[in-house]
């Protein structure tokens, strides 16, 4: 079937009468239109995409974000632009301005957001199995109600009997044109001048994936509804610290993998990438409880938890306070704790749950003015261990990452402790007594993160990525 040659065309105007630019509107975050397309690219029977558009704020993006060799842009003409103007006319148009001649279009509107690439993929093999029968295919919902309707004042029942109160689920069903998918050919296009044929295939969906964006209500629901299915489908990985250097690499790199992102941290975020963001202080029981509570009122799983959030207080151990130490302490390894016993409960619900904490070299090789810093490192380590042993009867994983030396802001920080300091030249000579002769990138942090999920035997362990610098024996000058 898939050398069968099928375009998908998704009709997208910039004008919506009702709710007002909705085909761009951020939907989940991201614009509307994209959710469809996405879903689209995940067929593996459709060879190409094409949009039919008016909107220059659609055709930018297009053009900008996807590949030309999956999605081409048609810009459709101001003369067939009006909200009046039929489907049936802009499939034509379009058709007959490029010229082409696929065996089959496939095509569907931006409004259906929370139709799947397995139910396209379904109705393309449906109509091809029966395409010596059918003309055509368009999608329905079933619908099993009491209808009626006024005849001058009287009130008849439609497809019952008015005096037999019988369950609606044993009413004959009646089938409503979702306007969700239409399979047709170029030939029954332009004979009949309408996607559906002479003898067209009903093809029945699901309540869910029906949902059409029609009105402003139905743009609320359908928000809803795909936040709750993208939850349930997918992976859940809880990230700490989302908004330093290292944070972000490792949402760069689950989103890349299609899992849903939970994101925390004290400084504002507004990465499209997360998910579900909570701007909180991790040190304070409040901010702390109030997002406990709040995930496990709204997930009923967890599959990661990767402990990032970090403070490195620089100072000599005599002008190190009370406080200082505490907070290091508290940031760095008590919520650690914190979130892991809090949230057991959605971790041991997932197929394998996974802890991940992000310590430090400086657990293994110590240097001056980061006392709080190494020791809370150091019994992070002790934690991720224990965490492993408690926690394997109930198939959760438990590893550390100790980085080295790592381009961020945090090195940085740490260098200007002195005052007087050159950073490059400090750069450059952390460089040089790397073995490698450079320090590493966030993004291997992150890679390595991803790297420990999908090996399933690591347990327990505290994988020190420093370019091998913690195994010469070296001192501080």
């Amino acid at each position: 079937m898939t050398d069968i040659n099928i375009c998908a065309i998704i009709p997208i105007k910039h004008i919506s009468e009702r709710v007002p630019g909705k085909n761009y509107r951020q939907f989940n975050r991201i614009p509307l239109f994209k959710i469809i397309i996405n879903t689209l690219l995940e067929s593996k029977y459709l060879k190409h995409i094409i949009v039919d558009t008016n909107s220059d704020i659609v055709k930018n993006i297009i053009l900008k974000e996807y590949s030309k060799e999956k999605i081409s842009v048609y810009d459709r003409p101001e003369s067939i632009s009006s909200g009046d103007t039929p489907v049936n006319l802009l499939l034509e148009n379009l058709i007959t301005k490029l010229n082409l001649n696929y065996d089959y279009y496939f095509q569907t509107h931006t409004t259906n957001p929370l139709l799947t690439f397995e139910t396209i993929d379904n109705s393309i093999e449906t109509f091809l199995k029966k395409k010596d029968i059918y003309d055509s295919l368009f999608s329905v919902k079933k619908i099993q109600s009491r209808f009626y309707k006024l005849q001058n004042t009287d009130i008849v029942a439609l497809n019952h009997n008015i005096n037999e109160l019988i369950p609606t689920q044993k009413l004959k069903p009646i089938y409503e044109e979702n306007s969700c998918i239409y399979i047709f050919s170029k030939e029954t296009l332009f004979t009949k001048h309408h996607r559906i044929g002479y003898k067209p295939l009903m093809f029945e969906m699901n309540d869910i994936e029906s949902q059409d964006i029609d009105t402003e209500t139905d743009f609320v629901i359908a928000e809803m509804l795909y936040e709750k299915n993208i939850v349930s489908k997918n992976k859940i990985v809880l990230i700490t610290g989302v908004s330093g250097d290292i944070g972000k690499s490792i949402v760069s790199v689950f989103k890349k993998n299609n899992w849903f992102i939970i994101g925390i941290d004290i400084q504002n975020n507004n990465d499209k990438n997360i998910d579900l963001f909570y701007k909180k202080d991790l040190t304070n029981n409040n901010d702390v409880k109030y997002i406990v509570s709040n995930i496990i009122d709204k997930f009923d799983h967890i599959d990661c938890i990767i402990n990032n959030a970090a403070i490195q207080v620089c100072k000599d151990i005599w002008d190190l306070s009370y406080d200082e130490w505490d907070l290091t302490f508290s940031c760095n390894l008590k919520i650690c704790f914190i979130l892991t016993k809090e949230l057991l409960c959605l971790l041991k619900k997932s197929e394998q749950g996974n802890i991940i904490n992000i310590g430090s070299v400086h657990s293994l090789c110590s240097s001056k003015k980061i006392a709080a810093y190494s020791s809370s490192k150091s019994a992070l380590i002790g934690l991720t261990k224990n965490l492993a042993i408690e926690l394997g009867e109930y198939n959760i994983r438990a590893n550390a990452i100790s980085p080295g030396a790592i381009k961020t802001k945090m090195l940085v920080d740490g260098l200007v402790r002195n005052q007087n300091i050159d950073i490059d030249k400090s750069l450059e000579k952390i460089n040089n007594k790397h073995l490698l002769k450079e320090i590493g990138d966030p993004i291997d942090v992150a890679e390595l993160c991803y790297y420990i999920i999908k090996n399933k035997f690591l347990n327990g362990t505290n994988v020190v990525m420093d370019g091998g610098v913690s195994i010469q024996l070296s001192s501080e000058s």
